[in-house]
């Protein structure tokens, strides 16, 4: 029989990116007490949401940090059990200057919860994109959770997204291994949800950078937002889990699927002109991805 968490204090930084936010929401109607860690990189609307949601949420706390000053971050894990680390780049990936901001960012992260006694586990949000990136992904018959993108190929496609994801996580990985730090990571696929489109915009669009490729290797993926964030929690409830854990709900493998998330994405992506009044069919192309892992963590709860 699994052993769950009893009900505690978690800090989700960066709360006020779109998957950080609906972490925080969830956490709070499970009942838990939130700091919401908050970078200093210019007010957004998830931000005024949360600061408005402290002055009536007795158990949120909200903390500014920068996660290249460990010390911030270490003050914002004060008495907390666990971590939700999302840092996605509210401005997109265009560059590769934002690929190393991430990945100091991880480790920072890492290296305060490494230091800080009472956190239990690390839930790090990553994502697909750190998995489906190299030369022969075509040719896969499996992209599973042992998978990850291949970093040349990343820098030389200039996949800015995938290379902050990748680096990040490995750091991540990497860091938490030799400070013996109860990690576990969960890769979305694309996330969508409520107001996607004005509340994630950019890191949406870094995302499907190669989406064409994607979509003919059967490696194009979407996620609802509250979903991503109940398979965060999760993670964090079940002692058992551990690793990484491929989260989405719909592979885009056929024409119908792909304008279906064009139009979940609109105004961001706009409908072809030739589809505004009608469907064609198209070739079905093979899906490689593979979510048994989180089936067995949503449904049994037991996964390794």
């Amino acid at each position: 029989m699994n052993q769950e968490k009893t009900i505690s204090c978690c800090c989700v930084l960066d709360a006020s990116t779109y998957v950080g936010f609906w972490i925080l929401k969830r956490l709070l109607t499970r009942g838990y007490s939130v700091h919401a860690a908050i970078r200093k990189n210019g007010e957004s609307v998830l931000e005024e949401k949360i600061r408005d949601m402290e002055a009536n949420e007795e158990r949120l706390e909200v903390y500014d940090v920068d996660v290249l000053d460990y010390q911030s971050i270490l003050i914002s894990l004060n008495n907390c059990n666990a971590v939700f680390c999302c840092l996605d780049n509210p401005e997109g990936y265009d560059e590769e200057k934002e690929v190393d901001l991430e990945v100091r960012g991880a480790i920072n992260v890492v290296e305060a919860c490494a230091r800080t006694e009472s956190i239990e586990k690390i839930v790090f949000s990553s994502s697909l994109t750190a998995a489906i990136w190299r030369d022969n992904i075509g040719t896969q018959k499996d992209v599973d959770e042992k998978c990850w993108s291949d970093l040349d190929f990343c820098l030389k496609k200039k996949l800015w997204h995938a290379l902050a994801k990748t680096q990040s996580e490995k750091a991540a990985w990497a860091l938490a291994m030799d400070r013996m730090v109860n990690m576990v990571s969960v890769n979305p696929g694309l996330i969508v949800g409520p107001s996607v489109a004005q509340h994630n915009p950019r890191p949406t669009m870094s995302y499907l950078k190669g989406a064409a490729q994607m979509y003919e290797n059967g490696v194009l993926a979407y996620v609802d937002v509250e979903f991503v964030a109940d398979v965060h929690i999760r993670a964090f409830e079940d002692t058992s889990a551990c690793g990484r854990y491929f989260c989405f709900n719909q592979i885009v493998n056929t024409e119908e699927e792909a304008l279906k998330l064009v139009q979940t994405l609109s105004p961001l992506i706009h409908m072809p002109p030739r589809h505004e009044k009608e469907m064609q069919g198209s070739e079905v192309y093979e899906e490689r991805l593979r979510n048994k892992k989180l089936n067995k963590l949503v449904e049994a709860g037991f996964a390794c």
